[in-house]
């Protein structure tokens, strides 16, 4: 019979070099710790545009919402909230999404799904004191990822 030892003990160390490349791409991202204590989430120029008009969308959306509660108007909440919603999360391209740390994606996403659930509650007819407090409660997401990320403009190494 044949010693295969030296075959696991290859595929082994295969399988551990994969599992820390998925562990970096799927928790860590690619990130470096910020001299403020946050994190810095590197990416290339058009990719930090391209979260950073995600932001501007977001907090667009969040005003327009505001104004259509102001005015009674949940047509508009809904109008407004449906496009960022979970449907926006399929515009994001994959390479992108591996250079994001898991915390970021959790946060990025949660608030993309709470966004859905602002278009329902409008849609369903709920209170606009309710779709407040839903907003504000996404709005916590914003506040968290701020806090704990940043996203330098220089470019990788």
């Amino acid at each position: 019979m044949k010693k295969t030892t030296p075959h696991w003990i290859a595929i082994g160390l295969l399988v551990s070099i994969l599992a820390a490349g998925a562990f970096k791409v799927i928790v860590l991202g690619n990130t470096e710790k910020a001299e403020d204590g946050r994190t810095s989430v590197l990416l290339e120029p058009a990719e930090r545009q391209a979260v950073l008009g995600e932001m501007r969308m977001l907090l667009e959306t969040t005003q327009a919402i505001v104004e259509a509660l102001a005015n009674d108007d949940l047509a508009a909440v809904e109008a407004a909230a449906r496009p960022i919603g979970s449907a926006a999360i399929a515009t994001v391209d994959f390479s992108l999404r591996a250079k994001l740390p898991l915390e970021f994606k959790k946060l990025g996403f949660g608030t993309h799904y709470a966004f859905d659930d602002i278009a329902n509650m409008a849609k369903e007819g709920k209170p606009a004191k309710a779709i407040q407090i839903k907003l504000s409660e996404t709005m916590n997401n914003c506040i968290a990822c701020h806090a704990s990320f940043q996203l330098p403009a220089a470019t990788l190494k």
